[in-house]
């Protein structure tokens, strides 16, 4: 009797696991039909906030796409979807959020080059007056290396978190 008891605690507690947590979810995505709705039940699941990581990392896969010469963004989104099919949720938002990082400082090193220049020709032109559009663009490019470091160090921080077993929130 107390073995059927334990049988029927058991059976109940993994039938209760069946409803996994959202990283261990794992992602159908072979057809555009299919993603759409397995992203639908997740958000019906863990509410739409819950995969703000993963959207993001879904945006950086096809982003990545074109970094890979894929110009079509249907063609771009097929490929995600071929990366992403049949791999966790975890798994989705490590790749998408690695991507991210990779065009993070892609963007940040075409940016410090630019600075650079800019700096060097308000240096040459200090003597007789440098023009404002140099200055303005100075400006411009600090501000935007400062956002571009800002996003890269966020996308460190949750990677790490993720690599550390921690689930960094959104």
């Amino acid at each position: 009797m107390i073995r059927l008891l334990l049988l029927a605690l058991c059976s109940l507690c993994l039938a209760g696991c069946g409803d996994h947590d959202l990283a261990s979810s794992t992602i159908h995505a072979a057809s555009e039909e299919e993603m759409a709705s397995g992203r639908a039940d997740l958000a019906r699941r863990f509410g739409p906030e819950a995969l703000a990581a993963y959207d993001v990392a879904i945006q950086e896969l096809q982003l990545a796409g074109m970094d890979r010469g894929v110009a079509a963004a249907a063609d771009r989104a097929a490929a995600m979807r071929e990366i992403v099919d049949g791999k966790t949720v975890r798994a989705v938002e490590i790749l998408g959020w690695q991507a991210r990082r990779t065009r993070l400082q892609g963007e940040i090193k075409e940016f410090a080059a630019l600075l650079e220049h800019d700096l060097a020709l308000r240096e040459k032109t200090a003597a007789t007056g440098t023009s404002q559009t140099v200055i303005h663009r100075i400006e411009n490019e600090q501000d935007i290396l400062a956002k571009l470091r800002r996003l890269l160090g966020e996308a460190e921080q949750r990677l790490h978190g993720w690599q550390s077993g921690a689930n960094p929130t959104p």
